[in-house]
């Protein structure tokens, strides 16, 4: 059964470490939530080892400038474990078999046009409608392009086998300020179009075990994952042994059933 709590600090003689989610949790991407930079300077003064994870489909430095540019004192930080950076390794591993061509064209989507995942590989980026090798969902606009968008033009690429790497699965995002459709919405078009998708980030053990990893010598069932997403953190979480939070005003918080249930929620990240 799920315990509710007001302070994060009443949970954490039971842990060692924790595991925290971006968006929905420290921020919206572009601001920090009301006391989620006191909460994270109140664990760095108790000596807390923090890891950020997050289905970002950027690469981890562009995602640590923002939570410093955000207020967040990124020295509290072990690391900063995305989803993006778990793409990126994925990129390196197919060019070095063979399964992408050195100077390949990729139709990489992105938010604010990012390119960051394929920065300084030996690969072309390509744009709308031109022919690709690989497809890349990293992020999307829904504040300019609409679902619809890019079904319109990805259904071809889908229905002529070109593979895709979804390196952001959530659902919702903030857009604007507000919950929009995700990139992993995207990517189920494209599947559902006959498209082939790798898909990348929380809840798959490999982003669990990365963030684990990062954390240094803490054992599954002494972390505490942090997370809004039912499906992404909570599930991941409870997969990996790992003690599990959830943020109840999170854009992605839902009705949890028994496989996502957290062992804590909170409405909002508070010390």
């Amino acid at each position: 059964m799920t315990r509710s709590i007001k302070h994060l600090s009443e949970v954490l003689e039971s842990v060692d470490g924790l595991l925290l989610d971006q968006f929905g949790v420290l921020h919206d991407g572009e601001k920090a939530f009301p006391g989620a930079i006191e909460c994270v300077q109140a664990l760095q003064e108790r000596g807390m080892p923090i890891v950020a994870l997050s289905n970002s489909g950027r690469r981890a430095k562009p995602n640590a400038d923002r939570l410093a540019r955000l207020g967040f004192p990124m020295d509290a930080f072990k690391a900063v474990v995305t989803s993006g950076e778990l793409t990126r390794d994925l990129l390196l591993q197919r060019l070095a078999d063979n399964r992408l061509s050195r100077g390949g064209a990729v139709l990489l989507l992105s938010r604010e046009n990012d390119r960051s995942l394929i920065d300084d590989l030996p690969l072309t980026g390509a744009r709308e409608g031109e022919p690709v090798e690989l497809v890349i969902i990293s992020g999307n606009n829904p504040e300019t392009h609409s679902r619809e968008h890019y079904r319109r033009f990805l259904t071809p690429l889908a229905q002529a086998g070109v593979p895709a790497i979804c390196a952001n699965p959530d659902t919702t995002i903030y857009a604007g300020g507000q919950a929009s459709y995700g990139p992993g919405l995207v990517a189920k078009d494209y599947a559902d179009a006959g498209g082939e998708v790798v898909y990348l980030g929380k809840p798959d053990a490999a982003m669990f075990s990365a963030g684990l990893q990062a954390l240094g010598p803490v054992t599954p069932d002494r972390c505490l994952m942090i997370g809004d997403s039912p499906r992404h953190d909570i599930l991941g979480g409870n997969r990996a042994g790992c003690r599990t939070l959830l943020i109840t005003s999170g854009v992605q918080a839902g009705t949890p059933d028994g496989e996502t249930a957290a062992d804590f929620s909170m409405e909002k990240l508070r010390f």
